[in-house]
């Protein structure tokens, strides 16, 4: 076997101690499958060194032969001298018979070989110490035998371990190489930010990397105990106590020594969470158990209340409330049959509805109240004389309208000769604007007067409105001679050219008035195909009462219209009133 301080180069020494036994296992020696070489030549070695002292010729006492010659200096000539011996026995009974005589160097005894002798100590059993020559000389062979046997088995098995360890001793020990792994959300933090890496990389940066390892994590967030612990703090329940004696901002930390985190020490989440704690429900305790008012503002859209420690939050609505400017002409008595103006706030949106009417002129400075009523419609029929009413002009002083010759009407005039807002300060403040203009969701609104053509007979005049609200308040009408006049060449000539004039009312006083339901009446329907004249009665007993065209803006008193459905929004950026929305 080569020694330990051999020059192997370039080979490594290898320890016997990192070699293990893979043979058989050796239970007469106590050798068992898997120890190392080092153990396994320790137990060769002791049976070795106990079989070497067993075959010691000194260790035998030979005085009972009373050797005259040399005694035998190695365990084969001792075995040798046995077999002499015993041979030498055996010659004597036989040389018995023949009257022979003893050979030398034998002590003849009448009891021999049948002899008693005192044996060496390994073959001493229990505290017998003598046996009979032949039996002793018979063990001695036996136990030589097996000795022979167990030498030469242990020699074949030194020379395997001397094969094994010398090819051991020569092998190149394996190099080991770590594994890759990929390396995720920790690539950019790895340098050269590759996909895979070594596992020792991958694992250094998810330990120690200064931003994303795990021990920058717990620097920044506290040990999972203490934020456990952080999580599961306790309201502080000791404030029954006059207010003078609850924290001021310069007092808190002190007010809460021992739990309170110092600014200076406020290093993790787990102290955030447990000063968050502390401020939230020192809060809870101090609205809960004195029930301090809290300042609440409203905004535009929201109404807020505090009551008794309860915060509450309703959408700003202000109700219907009458539009400005037409109680100067309409009725708005309890039992009207009609729906008066309004206008209602809920959050930054107004909603309208009702009708609008377009006031008459008894004079150029006389204004015809509107009476309506399941009875009384003035501007159908005069109620003292019960004759029809014939005024087309709207009434344009105070309190009336104005008129716009590009086919537009404006309410709520003022004694400068200008409109103004009709929106109530109560749904909007005086100043505050919407933040832009806005027109009913239908192009043209349906308008309507009714008319008095014949004894307790009356008819309707027809017009179409477009209706709108300018950022100011500014309620408008626009007629159909509006959008002719701005869409088609800007001239006088273009009014009253469109198709929407069919349903417009264009009469004159006098004329008979047009009766579509007559049988002969083909304006709508022919029996046959082709070409035809198109005929319409007009009865006799029925004639319009005055001149009217309802594309004029001039004699369109007395038309009136739904202006339900139109809507509007206020500016969210208002300084007027507080609004929820950070505008520059």
């Amino acid at each position: 076997m080569k020694p330990l301080n051999l020059d192997n180069r370039p080979c490594s020494p290898i320890s016997s101690n990192c070699v293990i036994w893979q043979g058989p296992d050796i239970p007469c020696i106590k050798l068992c499958t898997g120890d190392t070489v080092s153990d396994v030549i320790e137990k060769l070695a002791t049976e070795l060194c106990a079989i070497m002292d067993t075959l010691k010729i000194t260790n035998y006492d030979l005085s009972c032969f009373n050797l005259m010659a040399c005694p035998p200096d190695d365990f084969q000539k001792l075995i040798q001298l046995l077999i002499d011996r015993v041979c030498a026995i055996e010659n004597i009974n036989n040389s018995e018979a023949t009257g022979s005589s003893t050979p030398r160097g034998i002590r003849s005894t009448s009891t021999c070989p049948d002899c008693v002798v005192t044996v060496a100590e390994c073959f001493i059993v229990g505290t017998q110490s003598t046996m009979q020559l032949v039996d002793y000389v018979n063990m001695i062979g036996t136990r030589i035998c097996s000795l022979t046997q167990e030498i030469f088995n242990l020699q074949n098995q030194i020379d395997d371990l001397n094969v094994r360890v010398t090819v051991l001793e020569s092998t190149v020990p394996p190099v080991y190489t770590l594994p890759t792994i990929s390396t995720g959300c920790l690539q950019s933090y790895i340098s050269g930010s590759p996909a895979t890496a070594g596992i020792d990389i991958v694992l250094n940066a998810l330990l120690n990397d200064a931003t994303i390892g795990y021990c920058a994590l717990i620097g920044a967030t506290g040990e999972p105990a203490e934020i456990s612990a952080a999580v599961l703090s306790q309201c502080i329940t000791d404030l029954d106590q006059p207010l003078a004696a609850l924290p001021t901002v310069t007092t808190f930390s002190a007010f809460y020594a021992g739990s309170w985190v110092q600014a200076g020490d406020l290093n993790t989440a787990a102290d955030a969470i447990n000063n968050i704690w502390i401020a939230l429900c020192d809060i809870y305790n101090y609205v809960s158990n004195f029930n301090v008012d809290i300042n609440v503002q409203d905004t535009n859209t929201v109404n807020l209340t505090f009551s008794s420690g309860v915060l509450s939050a309703d959408v700003q609505d202000t109700g219907w409330v009458k539009l400005v400017g037409f109680d100067t002409y309409m009725n708005d008595t309890a039992g009207t049959l009609y729906e008066y103006p309004q206008v209602r706030r809920i959050g930054n949106q107004l909603h309208f509805k009702g009708f609008v009417v377009i006031p008459l002129a008894e004079t150029t400075s006389a204004l015809r109240p509107w009476l309506y009523t399941s009875t009384v419609n003035n501007y159908e029929e005069d109620p003292s004389t019960g004759n029809a009413t014939t005024i087309v002009t709207p009434y344009q002083g105070t309190g009336g309208v104005i008129l716009n010759t590009f086919g537009s009407v404006q309410f709520n005039r003022n004694g400068a000769g200008n409109a103004e807002s009709v929106l109530p300060t109560s749904v909007i403040p005086a100043g505050y604007q919407l933040d832009g203009g806005y027109s009913h969701p239908s192009l043209y609104v349906y308008a309507r007067r009714t008319i008095k053509i014949g004894v307790d007979t009356s008819s309707m005049l027809t017009s179409l409105f477009s209706v709108n609200i300018s950022e100011t308040g500014i309620l408008s009408l626009g007629l159909v001679k509006n959008s002719e006049e701005s869409n088609i060449n800007g001239s006088n000539d273009a009014w009253d050219t469109s198709h929407l004039n069919y349903i417009i009312s264009h009469v004159t006083s006098g004329e008979s008035v047009p009766q579509f339901k007559t049988g002969t009446n083909i304006v709508h329907s022919l029996a046959g195909g082709g070409t035809s004249d198109l005929n319409l009665d007009f009865p006799v007993a029925y004639t319009y009462p005055f001149t009217c065209n309802a594309n004029d803006q001039t004699e369109v008193g007395g038309f009136f219209l739904s202006i339900t459905g139109l809507t509007a929004f206020i500016s969210p950026c208002g300084t007027l009133i507080p609004t929820p929305i950070p505008c520059p």
